[in-house]
């Protein structure tokens, strides 16, 4: 017999994957009231994703679980692009470059990360999470949420919620229950994925043997892991493909007649698709329930962990105060493009992984060793500068402003800096989770202290001063945390900018201006995040910095 009990909260969260985990442990962080729910028993035990990027690992460190995440990481791998195997590599995508103060591409497995992202929920008591608990219902009106939810012992729970996120997988019953169709395609091609451990193959790249015979891609992971996935043929069925007298065939150009540990077997149909609309009122869909993308990136999963933190930093600000509801409306406008430009890159790599025709392969392997003559061509794909970058031109930033070459609306780069005492830290541990305002150069032009408006103290900005590598001494701004830049990896990006930069906790730069336009950028983020301020502004005499 079933009994009817009841929860309030701020937020509830439909599905424990990886974005649902990133996402409760954001607002978890902000000590928001948050319930995340899944079906399943427990996290996912069976291998899924193999790759998370420098932007998810940034994320991570956002959350305070880089660390513990890094531990099941295999950093900074690349691709190497073979006729067939054993035949000969003509291509290699090999980035070394850490922008955003990671490597680019990390092999990971997906069971690893979702135990970190739940043993990282405990940490909060604002936050609850409750597997074996079902979505059955919702209504919603303008004050919030209402769910009925059921346990595994058929026990019922009335939740009511100011938002409900669902992150619940390609399938979500939530985008159904909401009537909201996905646009797009399937691919008429299945490929068998299988995962193995106890590897003894030392080589740690990804090898993708573009062979139109029979498509095959190699991924290493942590832990002696590795991952196989065939394409299949048309006459090819599920059940015959994963017997083990197949399998042992297809893995044999690999890995010979040796025995092979195989922890998961299973067959997929490819998709690329994304929802027609994100958001119906109080309710948002985020990773894999608002788009569904190819696994030739390696991105479907990073996608998810972008739409937790652009929604996440936007909802705490919206419950403690300091925007409007209406900022919210900012999630998909400013999400939907660029999920749908790494959609295109998958499509596009699967063109180069899955040649249709032998002749077709030869032809994109000829492309490919012209393009190592040519240094900037090289150069581009070796450095993986062909992936889409998020650049927001609408949304919750002002659609104007450059300081060098970074424009408004891009990523901020983390970079090592110093700080007075001589620690090297990333960027991003010293700006916290919040919004920080940032000035760059030389201490003599620094003015943070003059920016008197009252949006920076209402959105509680962190002042930044970064130096130079050539300055010698680090001086003190009251209310200013100064630090150096001494591999000087921004002067090239920003030069030396009087300008400042504010930036949002997802570290995007939501406004780049100067003093003569402050009160003007000031004025328009107020309107677009609907904040209305009574005292905007205050004449306070600057204070003269402090040297060592």
């Amino acid at each position: 017999m079933t009994t009817l009990n009841s929860l309030s909260t701020q937020v509830l969260i439909i599905g424990a994957g990886p974005t649902g985990l990133t996402l409760a442990n954001l607002l978890g962080q902000a000590n928001v009231d948050t319930l995340i729910i899944d079906r399943k028993p427990g996290t996912v035990t069976e291998p899924r994703a193999v790759s998370i990027d420098d932007e998810s690992l940034r994320t991570m460190q956002a959350i305070g679980l880089d660390d513990a995440v890094l531990r099941d990481v295999v950093p900074g791998y690349g691709v190497h692009y073979f006729t067939r195997p054993g035949g000969r590599c003509f291509g290699k995508v090999e980035p070394t470059g850490k922008l955003y103060g990671f490597p680019k591409r990390n092999a990971f497995r997906q069971p690893l990360f979702e135990s970190t992202l739940k043993t990282g929920l405990e940490r909060f008591a604002s936050l609850t999470a409750r597997f074996s608990h079902e979505l059955l219902e919702f209504t919603q009106d303008q004050h919030g949420v209402r769910a009925l939810v059921m346990d595994a012992d058929g026990q019922l729970l009335d939740v009511k919620a100011s938002y409900l996120i669902a992150c619940d997988g390609g399938r979500s019953p939530v985008r159904k229950q909401l009537g909201i169709e996905m646009v797009g395609s399937s691919f008429s091609s299945r490929w068998l994925v299988v995962d193995t451990d106890q590897d003894d193959d030392p080589f740690w790249q990804t090898r993708v043997y573009c062979d139109a015979r029979r498509p095959v891609v190699e991924v290493p992971g942590p832990h002696r892991t590795r991952r196989f996935e065939f394409l299949l043929k048309p006459g090819e069925t599920d059940a015959q493909a994963l017997t083990p007298e197949y399998l042992q065939a297809l893995l044999r150009p690999f890995k010979g007649d040796a025995p092979v540990s195989i922890v998961r077997k299973t067959v997929y149909t490819f998709h690329a698709r994304v929802a027609e609309r994100w958001q119906v009122g109080r309710v948002f869909l985020a990773g894999d329930a608002a788009h569904l993308t190819p696994p030739y990136a390696g991105q479907g999963m990073n996608s998810g962990v972008r739409d937790a933190h652009n929604l996440g930093w936007k909802l705490i600000g919206v419950l403690k105060g300091q925007m409007a509801a209406s900022a919210l409306l900012s999630y998909e406008s400013e999400r939907r493009d660029h999920a749908w430009a790494l959609i295109k890159l998958a499509l596009n790599l699967g063109v180069v992984m899955a040649p249709a025709t032998v002749l077709r392969g030869r032809l994109i392997s000829a492309a490919f060793a012209l393009i190592g003559l040519v240094p900037p061509l090289r150069d581009y794909f070796l450095q993986m500068r062909f992936k889409p970058k998020p650049r927001y031109t609408k949304g919750l930033v002002l659609p104007e402003g450059k300081a060098g070459t970074l424009a408004c609306g891009q990523m901020f780069p983390q970079p090592l800096l110093t700080d007075a005492q001589g620690h090297a830290h990333l960027l991003d541990a010293t700006l916290g989770g919040g919004f920080a305002l940032i000035q760059y150069g030389d201490p003599a032009h620094q003015r943070l202290d003059e920016l008197h408006h009252g949006i920076w103290d209402h959105l509680e900005a962190k002042r930044i001063l970064i130096l130079p590598a050539h300055w010698q001494a680090l001086p003190s701004f009251p209310g200013c945390t100064v630090l150096q830049d001494r591999e000087d990896a921004l002067k090239g990006l920003l030069g030396d900018s009087n300008t400042f930069l504010l930036l949002r906790p997802d570290r995007y730069v939501a406004a780049i201006f100067d003093m003569a336009t402050q009160n003007q950028a000031a004025d328009s983020l107020q309107s677009l995040f609907g904040i209305t301020l009574t005292n905007n502004c205050a004449d306070q005499p600057r204070m003269a910095p402090v040297y060592p």
